[in-house]
């Protein structure tokens, strides 16, 4: 049945509505021929009897005076059951007396044999007919044959009072009224089974429009719902990422903040409030009777300078990671890294190595920024992390995408790594890069280099729609 159901809905019409029009056809002819056989036969038992009976009557007078019949009229019956049998419509006679005592038969010839109980009822004067069971031993004659046999009992009668002298049994040929039938179901069947058709064509090809509709229908729903699916995948896939994004945000405009605070406090602030203590030197000093050492008073004042130029220094140092015009004035990311490689090696004394490709893709405004603050956090990672190291950045092409590399070439010599356990876990700085990277699509991995250095590898897919 699942078998079945797999199929289109006009195939399974045609299938389904042929087997059962076909059988129920089938049955329907094969029923109306029997019931119209045996009610043709039926209907026609009567007149069979009659004419029976004016052939047959004149041959059985003797039975009225005696139990058998003459010789003659024994040789003028067998000769009509031999024309009949000859003719193929009455196929077999017998005469029964009215003691039940078969007188006449050419197929068995006569005797003690038991009658039929429908005998009796036909010495009452009925006539009917039936068909006879031929398995019957009594019909092995009739069985051997090989047709359907209708049998028809009619009461014989003296000619001159009436008088029921025996019962007549006759074997019609029900094969021959069959075929008949037949041949005039089958000229019927000729008109009727062209219309048949046509009306089975007309309604498979009405079921099998509205099948192509439906099929059409399933697979645009399919399609639908596969397209649904994959966008709310997608879309799932995209609420997750803008929550993990928005949570690394936040992280990381936590970890900025701090490290903008920390920065100030170690630095900035140690600054001011050595600062203030000298003004209060310096003020003591002026105000403190006999106040004369004008030598030590311009130190102070020398000394105030020059915290005051150092604290400066550490406040543009920290505002120039936060706001960085060498951004706006590179026209190219090559451009944006000379620039960057320069600061660096300015304010560090590290010298930055650069191998960048010459046939660089072109980037978006907003590529170059990002890839620059990697550059910018990277280099300030290998100053902070690496100190006294040498760094070398190269970019070029691989795999289809844009790859940025910058390393080290670890601390120098009586330097150590006193925050590496930050910059791998906690720290801000690779976070951040990885943040970058993820924006534009791409990744970033961290790799110590052997025996010593590390390096950042950031890859940017050129095919926006590469995943």
């Amino acid at each position: 049945m699942r078998w079945f159901l797999g199929f289109s809905l006009s195939l399974q019409f045609l299938v389904g509505l042929g087997l059962v029009l076909s059988l129920l056809l089938a049955s329907l002819a094969y029923w109306i021929n029997n019931r119209a056989t045996t009610r043709l036969l039926d209907a026609s038992a009567d007149t069979a009897a009659f004419y029976m009976q004016n052939l047959l009557q004149p041959h059985v007078q003797a039975l009225g005076r005696s139990e058998a019949l003459l010789p003659e009229d024994f040789a003028a019956l067998d000769a009509l059951a031999e024309g009949f049998r000859k003719q193929g419509n009455f196929l077999a006679i017998k005469i029964w007396s009215r003691e039940g005592k078969l007188v006449f038969a050419p197929e068995t010839g006569h005797g003690h044999v038991l009658p039929d109980d429908e005998i009796f009822e036909a010495l009452e004067g009925k006539v009917f007919g039936r068909f006879p069971d031929l398995e019957d031993a009594a019909h092995d004659a009739e069985r051997a044959l090989g047709v359907q046999l209708y049998e028809i009992y009619a009461p014989l009668r003296d000619l001159e009072t009436g008088t029921v002298l025996a019962v007549g049994e006759f074997y019609q040929n029900a094969d021959v009224v069959r075929g008949a039938l037949l041949t005039s179901a089958k000229t019927t069947w000729l008109f009727v089974g062209p219309l048949a058709m046509i009306v089975f064509t007309m309604l498979f090809l009405i079921v099998r429009r509205g099948s192509l509709t439906i099929e059409r229908q399933t697979v645009e729903l399919r399609r639908q719902f596969a397209e649904r699916e994959r966008l709310l995948l997608g879309n799932s896939q995209l609420h997750r990422s803008i929550a993990e994004a928005a949570q690394n945000a936040a992280n990381i405009d936590e970890r900025a903040k701090r490290r903008i605070g920390a920065d100030l406090h170690d630095g900035a602030c140690q600054l001011l409030s050595y600062l203030v203590l000298e003004i209060d030197r310096l003020e003591h000093m002026i105000r403190s009777p006999g106040a004369t050492d004008e030598p030590k008073a311009a130190g102070i004042v020398s000394e105030i300078k020059k915290v005051a130029r150092k604290t400066m220094e550490e406040i543009r140092a920290i505002s120039g990671g936060l706001v960085a015009p060498q951004f706006d004035a590179a026209p190219t990311l090559a451009a944006l890294i000379e620039t960057l490689a320069t600061d660096h090696g300015r304010r560090s004394g590290a010298q930055v190595t650069l191998a960048l490709a010459p046939n660089a893709p072109e980037l978006t405004e907003t590529t170059r920024r990002t890839l620059g603050r990697i550059v910018q956090e990277a280099l300030a990672n290998a100053a902070r992390h690496a100190p006294g190291s040498s760094q070398k950045i190269e970019t070029y092409q691989e795999d289809g995408s844009f790859v940025l590399r910058i390393s080290d070439s670890g601390p120098a010599p009586g330097h150590t790594i006193e925050q590496e356990r930050e910059y791998r876990e906690g720290g801000l700085g690779l976070p951040g890069m990885q943040f970058r990277a993820q924006s534009l699509g791409g990744t970033l991995e961290f790799r110590r280099l052997e025996p010593q250095g590390a390096e950042v590898v950031c890859r940017i897919p050129l095919d926006p729609d590469a995943p």
